[in-house]
């Protein structure tokens, strides 16, 4: 367990400078925005961290998809008919309760500091050094640069922890770009149905985060994406199912 405390803490720390070091170059009003985006970040997902580690994760995991399930019928005005969208929303959502229900408490928590990773670390690399645009039309702010830093410290995560969940180094690194892609395809897929609604946040009930939606969006499709795998092949996570 300590592996993973001292993970964390480097984690937050190179996050911090790096934020630091990329809100030097912009205006104030941006940097603290940036700031503010910042720490809601570290407490919300502190917050999670502690139930998920306490194992009182799985209302929490009801809370947030029910908050989503709010935030997508907020966007019913749109003439773009959401019924697809909440169709998505509810598979993808099952999974996400499934994760939180059947699967180990460690298994979970191993997950999530790899969401962690490529969340913050995303944002931050491409803050500091990116310039080349990912997908202009549906989120003008991700970068590749931002996307490649964010599977290298989501890959850097696996790995640290990998002796903590007695897994080896290649599993690891498959663990870490796994979680990535399918956090990546969530983010993603968030993004492009805000873009076909035309609206900037899902809901400002979080500060700086766009809303449930915008800020487990990651989460919810890995942890659906892990929960297909367990149904399509349960001997592959057998050993981490409750």
């Amino acid at each position: 367990m300590q592996v993973v405390i001292y993970t964390i803490i480097c984690f937050i720390v190179i996050g911090g400078a790096g934020m630091y070091l990329g809100n030097s170059t912009v205006p104030l009003s941006v940097a603290k925005q940036r700031w503010l985006k910042y720490v809601v970040y570290l407490l919300i997902t502190s917050f999670v961290v502690v139930t998920i580690w306490f194992q009182i994760f799985r209302p929490v995991a009801g809370v947030i998809v029910l908050f989503g399930y709010y935030e997508l019928s907020r966007t019913i005005y749109s003439k773009k008919k959401p019924w697809l969208a909440l169709l998505i929303y509810s598979l993808i959502a099952g999974g996400f309760i499934f994760y939180a229900w059947a699967f180990k408490r460690e298994f979970q928590f191993f997950i999530y500091l790899q969401i962690l990773a490529f969340d913050a670390f995303s944002q931050v690399t491409g803050q500091l050094v990116g310039k080349t645009p990912l997908t202009p039309r549906i989120s003008p702010t991700k970068t590749l640069e931002g996307l490649a830093g964010g599977i290298f410290f989501c890959v850097l995560a696996s790995v640290l922890t990998a002796p903590w969940m007695n897994i080896s180094f290649f599993t690891a690194i498959m663990f870490g770009l796994f979680t990535s892609i399918t956090g990546f395809a969530g983010d993603i897929l968030a993004s492009f149905y805000k873009r076909i609604v035309g609206i900037k946040d899902y809901s400002n009930f979080l500060p700086g985060q766009g809303g449930f939606l915008d800020r487990f969006d990651s989460f919810m499709m890995a942890a659906f994406c892990y929960s297909v795998i367990y149904f399509l092949a349960p001997g592959f996570l057998y050993e981490y199912f409750n």
